[in-house]
């Protein structure tokens, strides 16, 4: 049974100059997509990145999806990959779906209807903050989830979507602090990492094996090359932020019984 036909639910994607793997991700969520109409896709950009606009002005026809709105928002300027949460913080100022998903332009969709499996999810705690995770098939070894979400209300409590790059560690160790377990996205994906070999996952019973994507330095990003990140969530400001957003989930908690 579809709970939540009517949820509009928000997706952003993290990319730079790699728009020949940004379509291929994309393509594969709005193909498989159950309801285009009621999804946002958008996708923050650097001041610079003329590839990917013209990358989404071709999207949509290429893959026969008319019924999808793709919107972009261009930062005030290159923070690169040290500083991933100021991209999603302003996604966070623009979404207007129920919830915001982050993704990667290395994210692969494989299963229809993933967007009424998300929908369905979130749809019986709407009104209430909670985190979102997902797990591509292919790192559910880790044990943790690699690609996570907020919804509105967690959003208007605490007024960030992360305070680290680390948007997967930060949510889960705010999520933790607040007692505020995530909700399974149940959406079926593959993590095409760069500069990886193969790997291989089960689908279904079966065992499928994949090959990463070519570290070909694309967007002035090579894995060989490690950029810091300038909050980290075990000490400073990245700390101090996940005790902020734990402390407004509390009195927010509190307050309402919950």
């Amino acid at each position: 049974m579809d709970i939540g036909n009517n949820i509009k639910v928000s997706v952003v994607w993290m990319t730079r100059k790699r728009s020949h793997e940004l379509i291929y991700s994309l393509s594969s969520f709005v193909q498989n997509a159950d309801n285009n109409k009621n999804i946002e896709y958008f996708f923050a950009l650097d001041p610079d990145d003329k590839e990917t606009i013209d990358a989404l002005n071709k999207v949509a026809p290429m893959c026969y999806a008319h019924d999808a709105i793709l919107s972009c928002f261009i930062m005030d300027k290159q923070y690169g990959y040290g500083e991933l949460e100021q991209y999603q913080n302003k996604a966070g100022e623009l979404f207007t779906g129920e919830c915001l998903f982050i993704f990667n332009d290395d994210l692969i969709c494989i299963e229809k209807g993933w967007d009424t499996n998300l929908r369905n999810a979130i749809a019986p705690v709407t009104g209430q903050p909670f985190w979102i995770a997902g797990i591509p098939l292919n790192e559910i070894w880790k044990g943790t989830p690699t690609f996570v979400g907020i919804n509105r209300k967690w959003y208007e409590i605490v007024r960030r979507v992360s305070g680290s790059r680390a948007t997967d560690g930060y949510l889960k160790l705010v999520g933790l602090g607040a007692g505020i377990l995530p909700l399974n996205s149940n959406m079926k994906m593959l993590h095409l990492q760069r500069g990886k070999g193969d790997m291989e996952y089960v689908n279904n019973g079966v065992k499928k094996t994949i090959f990463g994507l070519p570290d070909d330095g694309a967007g002035g990003y090579s894995t060989k090359v490690k950029v810091p990140a300038k909050y980290w969530l075990d000490y400073g400001e990245g700390r101090e932020r996940i005790e902020e957003d734990i402390q407004k989930l509390l009195s927010w908690r509190s307050e309402n019984g919950k």
